[in-house]
């Protein structure tokens, strides 16, 4: 099912990568370059937002596409980018090939999208063909296209080849830095999230709260407490930055609790200065099964089924808890 909210995120990344890149543009070829992208975005937008206006679900998605009459490179694009930005990774994959079987060319907005559909379904086989076929047509040095390897390879699990990547831009952007990150952390890389974020402190470029999710999960991962308080205090204390969201307080409960510091943990729950989600009490939970701990794991509990009164795996969780006698 699509969300609305889901959907306006992932067209706000799209755009905000464009504005961030403005600066590094230059005249007239990438103008003209900046204006089909944002052509493309507005066609992609448009097609979004008539979906969800809909129903909600892919099969309307499919009407729209199958009513348009002219299949040029935007409206390959715009449909390949639609399917991608649905999480579809697979049909954007297969609109590609008939783009490419139809002798249509290729652009910059083409591999953006394609790159991206290939990270969500982990098709590092066609990601490697389609890295060929990049430095063939020559977007190797597009900004674009270069972050959109970086997080291709990142989200298949190939971190060297993410580095690498990596390495070959001039200069990196924030979306450069959270694209391997965040394929380090999702993938165990902990120690090397951690040595890639100190580096990105010495740079230009500032962290966002993506960037402090991501090594506060690989915190909470390879169980550097004192290593995490600091960087979500660091975040915390940053005036320049929104403030922490309830995933971020749940990676810190996940610290202290799998470190065994459940009574600590209790007390951060307590003292948070937003109201406390379902991820935040799981986390803790979680813990006190390891830990065995069964007058917090009442209280966890109680709170869960007075946040989430109607979730079918709410209850599932807890009846899991009582099978197996944690409570």
């Amino acid at each position: 099912m699509v969300v609305e909210g889901d959907a306006a995120v992932a067209m706000d990344v799209e755009m905000d990568e464009v504005v961030e890149n403005l600066d590094s543009l230059g005249a007239h070829n990438n103008l003209v370059q900046l204006l089909l992208l944002l052509v493309n975005l507005a066609i992609v937008q448009i097609i979004m937002f008539h979906n969800i206006e809909c129903s909600n679900s892919i099969e309307d998605f499919y009407k729209i596409c199958s009513s348009v009459t002219i299949w040029d490179q935007i409206s390959w694009n715009a449909v390949i980018a639609g399917f991608s930005n649905l999480g579809k990774g697979e049909e954007a994959l297969t609109c590609f090939s008939k783009m490419k079987q139809a002798g249509i060319n290729v652009d910059f907005f083409t591999f953006t999208s394609i790159l991206r559909a290939m990270g969500i379904i982990s098709t590092f086989k066609e990601g490697k063909q389609t890295h060929a076929i990049i430095f063939k047509t020559g977007y190797a040095s597009n900004v674009y296209v270069q972050n959109g390897l970086i997080s291709m390879y990142a989200r298949c699990g190939k971190i060297d080849d993410a580095e690498k990547a990596f390495s070959s831009i001039d200069e990196h952007d924030l979306i450069s830095w959270n694209s391997l990150l965040l394929g380090c952390a999702h993938h165990g890389y902990g120690r090397a999230a951690i040595e890639m974020f100190e580096l990105m402190k010495t740079t230009r470029v500032k962290p966002d709260l993506t960037t402090f999710l991501a090594v506060l999960s690989t915190c909470s991962h390879v169980g550097l407490l004192e290593k995490g308080l600091e960087y979500f205090n660091l975040m915390r204390n940053d005036d320049f930055l929104q403030p922490p969201k309830v995933e971020h307080y749940a990676c810190i409960v996940d610290l202290y609790g799998w470190a065994g510091y459940l009574h600590e943990a209790e007390t951060f729950i307590n003292n948070m200065q937003i109201e406390p989600g379902p991820s935040v009490f799981k986390a803790l939970l979680s813990a006190c099964q390891v830990h065995g701990n069964m007058e917090i794991t009442g209280r966890c509990m109680r709170k869960l089924v007075e946040l989430c009164p109607n979730d079918l795996a709410t209850y599932v969780l807890l009846s899991n808890l009582l099978a197996t006698g944690a409570y």
